[in-house]
Formats: C-alpha cells, sequence, structure tokens
C-alpha cells in the first residue's frame, strides 16, 4: 500500500465560533492556502472535520467535490500532532494504522445514522 493519505483533522467538542478553532483553521490557510481549507460539521453535531482538499469535477456525474490533497503519511501525521484539538484517539489509532500498512486521516459522512454536513470553504 502506498504511504500517501490525505491531510483530515477530526475535531471534537468544538464549534466554528472557538477561538481555538479560528486560530487552527487560520494556520492551516497560512500553511495551504485558502482555498484549500475546508470544513464540516460532524453526524454528531458536537464537532468538526476539516479537510485540506481540492474541489474537483467527479466526471461520472459531473458534480463537484471536495477531494483530500495527497500528502506522504507521515507529514499527514506530523501536521495532526501539532493541533491543540485532534481527537487524540483517532490519531492515536492512525498511527497504528499506519505501521499495519492500512489508510489514514479516514472521516466518516455518516455514523450511527446521522449524516455530516456539507464541505464549505473555510474563507
Amino acid at each position: 500500500m502506498s504511504d500517501v493519505s490525505g491531510l483530515t483533522f477530526d475535531w471534537d467538542d468544538v464549534s466554528l465560533e472557538d477561538g481555538i478553532v479560528q486560530a487552527e483553521l487560520e494556520w492551516l490557510c497560512e500553511e495551504f492556502g485558502e482555498e484549500y481549507v475546508w470544513y464540516r460539521e460532524s453526524s454528531s453535531k458536537t464537532g468538526l472535520h476539516i479537510m485540506i482538499g481540492e474541489l474537483r469535477i467527479n466526471p461520472q456525474n459531473m458534480e463537484f467535490e471536495v477531494i483530500p490533497i495527497p500528502m506522504d503519511t507521515q507529514l499527514q501525521l506530523k501536521y495532526r500532532e501539532e493541533t491543540q484539538i485532534e481527537c487524540r484517539g483517532r490519531f492515536f489509532s492512525d498511527m497504528v494504522r499506519k505501521e499495519m500498512g492500512l489508510r489514514t486521516s479516514r472521516v466518516f459522512s455518516t455514523k450511527n445514522g446521522k449524516e455530516c454536513s456539507e464541505w464549505k470553504r473555510f474563507k
């Protein structure tokens, strides 16, 4: 398996209005550019998913979708470790997944029958 995945974050028990969230998102905009920082409300409605991605058209259905930008898994884990609000359980399980050669940095659109909101650009 390739050692490349996208960069996503799972931030629990926060909202877009929180100061720490705003600061982390601003940092990501500085690192990657405003056009690549996307967020959505988690299915529980008590947290956020963040993706460093780009808007592309899906050639199969001609609809726009946000696609994670490929990144070396070790670098992806480094960025996730630097944030103060990344879900630690998800982070540590992804470290194990990396060692097993499995994909990391996954966020799900549905959990316990509930759906996440749509991806929105931060700025």
